[in-house]
């Protein structure tokens, strides 16, 4: 149930971290005035890198949605430039990888394997991709974004070092945790995982069996 304390203030006025005090304190009157003065950019952002409005929209909607459920714990560390900046690129990668991963792999196997094997590495894929999926989901949120960006945006470690604000070393230490954490969950399915992936589409010469479910 959402409670919100209405007080006269002047918000606009107010620094971040003033904002996510009050925020903290259930007051509507700053929630609102972050809602207003973040929307319309975010929504610029998660428009033009999903390049479907209605779909950024309800990426926008979903992060203040989020803000708000967890606003009695929240914790500002910077600024809530930065904070949304963040937030948004997170929840568009993770819109942009369920909606064209699957699409272009499986258009990838049936161009690059012989008919009779696309069904077998269909199959394969769709649950390797699962498993995937859910070894990700365990990731903490930076560490999961840092690894999205490097394996399915193709970011240099340079790269996400400056648009996510962090050291290069940084990065180095979020993509070995979680490379670690989905060898360790997944076994030997993130090698045959691996060997479906684009990178590897091109050394296979025939139909390899998969691995036994």
């Amino acid at each position: 149930m959402l409670t919100f304390v209405v007080v006269e203030r002047d918000y606009v006025t107010l620094t971040d971290q003033q904002l996510a005090s009050l925020l903290r304190a259930g007051d509507s009157g700053a929630f609102k005035l972050i809602y207003d003065r973040f929307w319309d950019k975010l929504l610029v952002v998660a428009a033009k890198r999903l390049d479907n409005v209605p779909e950024a929209e309800e990426v926008v909607q979903d992060i203040f949605l989020n803000l708000w459920r967890r606003h009695e714990t929240f914790e500002l560390k910077v600024s809530f430039e930065n904070y949304l900046a963040v937030a948004v690129k997170f929840e568009v990668i993770n819109r942009r990888a369920k909606r064209v991963r699957e699409e272009v792999l499986h258009e990838e196997l049936k161009s690059l394997l012989p008919a009779a094997c696309t069904h077998k590495a269909s199959f394969d894929l769709e649950y390797l991709q699962q498993q995937l999926e859910h070894s990700l989901n365990s990731l903490p949120p930076k560490c999961q974004l840092v690894f999205r960006l490097s394996r399915e945006d193709d970011y240099t470690n340079k790269q996400i070092a400056k648009e996510l604000g962090i050291t290069e070393k940084a990065v180095e230490k979020h993509i070995s945790k979680a490379l670690k954490v989905l060898r360790r969950r997944m076994g030997r399915y993130y090698r045959w995982y691996r060997i479906l992936q684009k990178e590897n589409f091109t050394k296979k010469v025939g139909c390899e069996e998969g691995p036994k479910h």
